[in-house]
């Protein structure tokens, strides 16, 4: 199960939102370049970053800073929020050098846009996200309901030759209660060719066993945001007291 820490930029800080509402917005530093940095000290193989304001207004509106973390991190990065064009989505790819970028919105008012991608680059440079509210599809940050069910847009995103998915419960997201086990198994299980990145929920390790025990192979990784944050983990305690040591914040050498 590979763990991929998730870095929320709003208005040029690394914050989280919490069920989608700005009242509800927990902030965690003013430099999102030094977190990335830290998650990568940390030795974790990838980084997921989401333009917030992007994701609601359908704008890129932190691109200087994402571009410093790209140029900063010897590790793919992931990127969503405001990717509603292919013109953005060339400039993400070819200008940013993202590892692959997330389509949320736009695969559901421009499925199109989907298949370009998919023509112009290899699969593994496209994901599609999911969010889901009681069984229907969300856009635009969370606030319109699109009239479809995960299962349904998963396996039309199947159909289109999509093969990998992030998929979360946009309730659950903030609040540690764990993950849609139910909702995951039956999009695994009902699509053909299609991964699944779970997202939103995950409070401690044992929300991590129960994704690994499924052992399914359809379900391979975990976005992680808050409980990284807020040191959930036991072995987060070594990596803090060793970064109290050392505020540089200078990258690894990669062997």
């Amino acid at each position: 199960m590979l763990v991929i820490p998730v870095i929320d930029i709003h208005n040029g800080k690394c914050m989280r939102l919490i069920h989608g509402h700005d009242e509800s917005t927990n902030f965690y530093s003013d430099n999102p370049v030094t977190v990335a940095k830290l998650f990568r000290k940390e030795n974790f193989k990838c980084l997921h970053i989401t333009d917030l304001d992007g994701a609601v207004e359908g704008e890129m509106k932190n691109f200087p800073i994402i571009k410093e973390i790209c140029k900063t991190l010897d590790v793919p990065v992931q990127l969503g929020g405001g990717i509603r064009d292919f013109s953005t989505a060339q400039k993400m790819i070819e200008e940013l050098g993202v590892y692959r970028i997330v389509i949320g919105t736009a695969a559901i008012t421009n499925p199109d846009l989907i298949k370009r991608l998919l023509d112009v680059y290899s699969p593994s440079k496209l994901v599609v996200g999911i969010d889901e509210k009681l069984n229907n599809v969300v856009t635009n940050g969370w606030i319109n309901y699109a009239n479809i069910t995960p299962l349904e847009f998963a396996q039309e995103m199947d159909r289109l030759g999509v093969k990998r998915i992030i998929y979360q419960d946009v309730t659950r997201v903030g609040n540690g209660t764990g993950p849609f086990i139910e909702r995951l198994l039956e999009i695994a299980n009902n699509t053909k060719y299609i991964k699944i990145t779970s997202a939103g929920g995950i409070g401690n390790y044992s929300h991590l066993k129960m994704l690994t025990n499924l052992k399914n192979p359809k379900i391979d990784s975990v976005m992680m945001s808050k409980s990284l944050y807020e040191n959930k983990f036991p072995c987060q305690s070594i990596w803090r007291n060793t970064e109290r040591a050392d505020t540089s914040l200078e990258l690894p050498k990669v062997k």
